[in-house]
């Protein structure tokens, strides 16, 4: 019960706001066509924080697992004590953080959009697990 409480207050105040935000960016740009994309967006999103926040469903597992996917140990280097060996290892290492976040960064937004998109089609049943069996238990669902 309580968490489905939160779940419509947390995941509607997040609609709101996207909401609101189409609202506003349509009424300055005075173009109004944006307005559909804000309204699904605010739908996928209300769906994906509820499902998170009832915690009787993959989403959140599934999202969290997608992210890990950025986070890579990247190798080791061999170099050597001159100049020209630590300015090559700075900037290798550079190379790699560089590429190790855009990476990360891919892998969390790609965790995020199959997170809403999922949470469409579970968030009912999450919906009908929370009603009938409460907060306590944990579905395979």
């Amino acid at each position: 019960m309580r968490n489905r409480i939160h779940s419509f207050i947390w995941g509607g105040l997040v609609a709101l706001v996207l909401i609101i935000i189409g609202i506003a960016t349509s009424v300055i740009k005075s173009n109004y066509t944006n307005l559909a994309f804000w309204g699904v967006l605010s739908v996928l999103s209300f769906s994906l924080i509820s499902c998170l926040i009832l915690k009787n469903n993959f989403v959140g597992e599934m999202m969290v697992t997608i992210f890990s996917w950025g986070f890579i140990q990247l190798p080791g280097l061999i170099f050597t004590l001159d100049l020209d060996g630590l300015i090559w290892l700075l900037t290798v290492k550079l190379l790699f953080w560089i590429l190790g976040f855009i990476l990360a960064l891919l892998c969390g937004i790609l965790a995020i959009a199959l997170g809403l998109i999922v949470s469409v089609f579970i968030y009912p049943f999450a919906l009908y697990n929370n009603i009938k069996n409460g907060d306590t238990k944990k579905t395979s669902l």
